[in-house]
């Protein structure tokens, strides 16, 4: 699927992170990008708008973290592929991206913050 084609929903809990990931998606030329700050509000979107091809998950996040939302969104029937983001350890990156796939998700990939255009499309649009 082309990238304009994609509606990738960022949930991740601080503010300037979010925005500098939905700009970097923006730039990438994906063709909806959505938010959300939390484990609880990155569900109601799903429910709501039945959206996300792609969910890019924040994995440290106060309330519902990322590991309980993606086991959440695990139980659904057509959830969205994953792309897990984290500036967490490459260790703890790796443990969240396999108990994600032993769920059944769909993992395109785990990247470490800071995210770069260049890591997302990487996961993203693999060559």
């Amino acid at each position: 699927m082309r990238l304009a084609e994609r509606t990738v929903l960022v949930v991740e809990d601080h503010e300037f992170q979010r925005r500098t990931i939905r700009q970097i998606l923006s730039n990438l030329g994906v063709g909806s990008v959505l938010e959300a700050e939390d484990g609880e509000a990155a569900l109601q979107r799903l429910d709501e708008l039945h959206v996300g091809d792609v969910l890019v998950c924040d994995l440290d996040m106060p309330g519902m973290d990322g590991v309980e939302l993606l086991r959440l969104v695990a139980l659904r029937a057509d959830g969205p592929s994953i792309v897990i983001a984290s500036g967490l350890s490459a260790e703890v990156l790796s443990q969240a991206e396999d108990r994600a796939r032993a769920d059944g998700l769909t993992v395109l990939g785990a990247v470490r913050k800071p995210l770069t255009a260049r890591r997302l499309l990487g996961v993203l649009q693999p060559t």
